[in-house]
């Protein structure tokens, strides 16, 4: 006697949180739609979705619930585990991997929030001697329920440093972001470690971070948690507040995230926003970074309500020509995507991110790529790295004199 296959679950309902409490609910009628349900504006989950009464409809998520839909290897794995008891759609992911997405908002089946896994020991992630590989264990035990974008391997996990190398008294778990290089692009823990040091040295804000023994994994802070009370920020990238879906983020321009920074940073986060928005560009023109896309820049803040809207620290820089040797910018800038030279960056920097003195920030980028030396010892991914970073700088440099050239 033949059985039908079951149609795989097609859920019609979540519940939305916020560090603040419960916000509202996200069902699926004819359109996505999310109302509130809650009079409190601390608990609204977007800077461009306040509180009201009247719902919020669309054809697709909304934006902050977007962004963090997984993409490449990470939506491969779920696929391939949940793909025959679920329909594959971007509502039934998010019910699986939003419970612990990037930022102050989650989402959940009830009305109670979901428990997490065990916390992991950092220190024998970092010195990783298990028969499998490390990012295939934490595959496993993570991916399931890691809200996180991008195509490179990466899970959201929890782990405690030893009591041997920490201060029982200050001991706590750190909320980290676990990165694998991929088959496709060698190296690639070890050039994003390069390049954030790099970024660390110019005096960007940016996360604490690690490389494994094995140089196969990087290891980052996350930085959407308030160091003192504990709770989630919130985070929105460029694609959630310009309106462009995940697969837009190479459709727009820098100008477009320097207006977008002037638009939602608060008035006195503004200035410090924009400089370090100036500073990060420099830094992957430098690095031939071609992957600074909408989604490599974002928002944080503690609620939508409160004064301190700005600038996320620095994040996902690699140098993307030491695999993709003719790549270039990933948006368009004075309307091409071609590599600025110094004087277009010069011009951009007053004109569309208020700097007076934007040489002072290319010149002191280039001190830190020019200079830069590896602490550590370096992969076969370093060597393809060095005349890219030679380049990049180069064209960034100041023309030489008449005299210097004889």
């Amino acid at each position: 006697m033949n059985k039908s296959n079951p149609q795989p679950q097609r859920l019609k309902q979540l519940n939305v949180h916020t560090s603040q409490g419960l916000a509202g609910q996200l069902t699926r009628e004819s359109q996505i739609v999310f109302g509130y349900r809650t009079e409190d504006p601390h608990c609204e989950i977007s800077l461009t979705m306040p509180l009201r009464a009247e719902t919020y409809a669309a054809n697709i998520l909304p934006g902050v619930l977007r962004q963090n839909l997984p993409e490449g290897y990470l939506l491969h794995w779920i696929r391939e585990r949940f793909g025959k008891t679920m329909k594959m759609d971007d509502f039934n992911i998010l019910a699986l991997t939003g419970s612990d997405m990037i930022g102050r908002v989650s989402v959940s089946l009830n009305e109670n929030h979901v428990e997490h896994a065990k916390a992991e020991n950092l220190n024998a992630l970092l010195s990783w001697k298990g028969s499998e590989s490390l990012f295939d264990y934490l595959a496993e035990k993570y991916a399931g329920t890691s809200g996180i974008s991008g195509v490179q391997p990466k899970v959201l996990a929890v782990a405690y440093e030893d009591k041997e190398t920490v201060d029982k008294g200050v001991m706590k778990d750190r909320k980290l972001i676990i990165k694998a290089s991929g088959v496709d692009y060698e190296g690639l823990a070890e050039n994003e470690f390069h390049c954030m040091t790099m970024g660390m040295l110019a005096g960007l804000n940016v996360p604490k971070f690690w490389l494994s023994e094995n140089k196969e994994v990087f290891v980052i802070e996350r930085f959407d948690i308030d160091p003192i009370s504990g709770e989630y920020l919130g985070f929105e990238d460029m694609t959630a507040l310009t309106g462009k879906q995940n697969d837009g983020k190479y459709d727009s321009s820098y100008e477009n995230v320097a207006k977008a920074i002037d638009i939602f940073s608060s008035s006195t986060y503004k200035t410090e926003s924009l400089a370090e928005f100036f500073k990060s560009l420099v830094l992957s023109i430098a690095v031939r970074n071609g992957d600074a896309h909408l989604k490599n820049f974002g928002m944080l803040y503690t609620t939508p309500e409160t004064n301190d809207v700005r600038l996320s620290p620095l994040y996902d820089i690699v140098c993307t020509t030491a695999y993709i040797p003719r790549d270039t910018i990933a948006l368009k800038m004075n309307k091409a995507k071609v590599w600025p030279t110094r004087e277009h960056l010069i011009e951009f920097g007053k004109a569309h991110c208020r700097l007076d003195r934007p040489v002072e920030i290319i010149d002191e980028v280039l001190n830190v790529v020019t200079a830069y030396a590896p602490a550590i010892e370096t992969g076969q991914i370093w060597k393809k790295m060095q005349p890219e970073l030679v380049k990049g700088a180069g064209s960034l440099s100041k023309p030489r004199s008449v005299s210097q050239k004889i």
